[in-house]
């Protein structure tokens, strides 16, 4: 059985979700959760989430916000190893840095 911590975060990450999607995805999470799904949620929540989903689009929003679900289950489960939160790390610094550079040339190029 899922943990409790665990449904309270996907449900709060899918009422992030716009409204016709939110409904519907919370209607497949509910249906997923009253099946008693086993460990690895990830891969329980995707293959029962592919069922619902319509396969005749290649790429909806609807299958971007399960998609969605489906990662933040798996971030859950499986732990980052220490180069995965290295790797987050410097991304976070680099998009800092990059965010000061545009800055700073925008106001260069005002100043001009």
């Amino acid at each position: 059985m899922i943990s409790g911590e665990i449904e309270e975060r996907i449900r709060s990450t899918i009422e992030e979700f716009p409204n016709p999607y939110c409904n519907d995805i919370l209607a497949t999470w509910d249906a997923w959760i009253a099946t008693n799904p086993e460990a690895p949620y990830y891969l329980s929540w995707s293959e029962f989430a592919s069922q619902e989903e319509d396969e005749s689009s290649l790429f909806s929003e609807e299958r971007i916000y399960i998609k969605k679900v489906s990662n933040e289950l798996r971030d859950l489960e499986v732990p980052k190893t220490f180069w995965q939160k290295v790797a987050k790390a410097l991304a976070a610094v680099a998009s800092m840095f990059l965010v000061i550079f545009l800055a700073l040339s925008r106001v260069s190029r005002a100043a001009e």
